[in-house]
């Protein structure tokens, strides 16, 4: 399918090729720390001020785009932009750019926790050190988050109600039943959001329509997965790829899910391992959901890695491909948004559960002092000076050998 482009973008970008928008993103994917947000504000830095090849109002409507669908919302834009840009080409270099440091680094990481399984002192910081700042890090993007998307008292109800839901369920599946829940209470006891206005892009092709349809599809195998096959390296990609096509509002509200998935129910990883991944992807700059290429990495080894990698990436990626020139048509949908306002609030609360559910983690009754000391201390790391993920956990994990030893 040809590349579409906004009329304001050039069909040749002057200067632009296939492998400096590669280079371009893999610089982004390896210096832009901060969230999803950084990185974009970064992208938008480089792409719009400096190369000049796709317009600021284009920019910001594809990150309004992004917003709406599932998937890491960063990795989505800029692969749309590559698409826009340079066709399906364009797309893989964008793509295969901004996630390739972050692979590398977690399989690097995944190195380093297997060669700690020969000690175990060492280990047990590295579990326990890493969870407070964890906690704290999903406690502040919790907070941060209700500020917009719990505005009004019965917005903050909802997301109270679903991290108690969350923390009470004790099924795998509890948060995409939190989230169902949120949207279904939106929609059927909230006033409905204003009409917005008549969609000014043509309506979708069929290519397109099956263009988003086609990677939905894989949300099956998170629904259900006894589906799965019995190949490990198909496994682990389609897993993912279902894991990422109900992945709304951003991957830290998965945290639960994902951890429910991985070790309860697949078996791929130990709590533990679940938790050293979850530390691992938030030492990259790239989403939280690059704890897939650590579990891959563990599974399968360094198949494994790239399947699970693939998988959690791609599809999403081509749904926002699918969806591009018709955000207008998507907002417009009344059903859709007003569902939506439930489904941020749940989103919030599943997120604040997320954190309470890690910080329930530490060996509070056997050793409480020692874990008073550390979520103090990831509590002013984190809330307090503002630190990023790359200073709080390796700290907490120092603080962990000096007290819990």
């Amino acid at each position: 399918m040809p590349a579409t482009r906004p009329a304001s973008v050039p069909a040749a970008p002057p200067g632009y090729s296939a492998l400096r928008l590669f280079a371009d993103c893999a610089v982004l994917g390896l210096t832009a720390w901060g969230g999803f947000m950084a990185l974009l504000a970064q992208a938008q830095q480089r792409f719009v001020n400096r190369r000049g090849w796709i317009a600021e109002k284009d920019f910001l409507d594809l990150i309004a785009l992004v917003a709406m669908l599932p998937g890491p919302q960063a990795v989505n834009a800029l692969a749309v932009m590559g698409h826009r840009l340079g066709g399906w080409t364009g797309f893989a270099a964008a793509l295969a750019g901004i996630v390739l440091p972050s692979f590398v680094i977690l399989v690097a990481l995944w190195a380093g926790y297997a060669a700690l399984a020969g000690h175990p002192a060492l280990l047990q910081a590295v579990i326990v050190g890493v969870l407070p700042p964890l906690a704290m890090i999903l406690a502040q993007t919790a907070w941060n988050q209700s500020k917009k998307a719990t505005p009004a008292p019965r917005d903050k109800a909802l997301a109270v109600a679903a991290a108690v839901a969350l923390l009470a369920l004790p099924f795998w599946s509890a948060s995409i039943l939190v989230l169902a829940a949120g949207g279904l209470i939106s929609r059927l006891f909230w006033p409905a959001p204003k009409a917005a206005p008549a969609p000014s892009s043509p309506p979708m092709a069929p290519s397109r329509i099956l263009l988003c349809l086609a990677p939905a599809a894989l949300a099956l195998f998170q629904l259900m997965p006894a589906l799965l096959p019995q190949d490990t390296v198909a496994r682990l990609a389609l897993a993912f790829g279902g894991i990422a096509t109900t992945l709304f509002g951003g991957a830290l509200v998965m945290v639960p899910l994902l951890e429910g998935l991985i070790v309860d129910r697949l078996g791929w990883l130990d709590h533990a391992g679940f938790t050293a991944g979850l530390a691992a992807s938030q030492l990259t700059p790239g989403p939280i959901v690059g704890i897939a290429t650590f579990t891959g990495m563990e599974i399968a080894g360094l198949a494994g890695a790239l399947a699970a990698t693939i998988g959690v990436y791609t599809p999403t990626a081509i749904i926002a491909v699918g969806v591009d020139g018709a955000a207008d048509r998507l907002r417009g949908l009344r059903g859709f948004q007003h569902t939506m306002i439930g489904v941020r609030c749940a989103v919030v609360g599943l997120i604040a559960g997320a954190a309470a559910t890690l910080w329930w983690k530490l060996p509070l009754a056997a050793q409480p002092l020692g874990c008073a000391a550390l979520t103090l201390a990831a509590a002013l790391l984190v809330l307090r000076w503002r630190q990023p993920p790359y200073v709080s956990i390796p700290v907490g994990v120092l603080l962990a050998a000096l007290f819990m030893g």
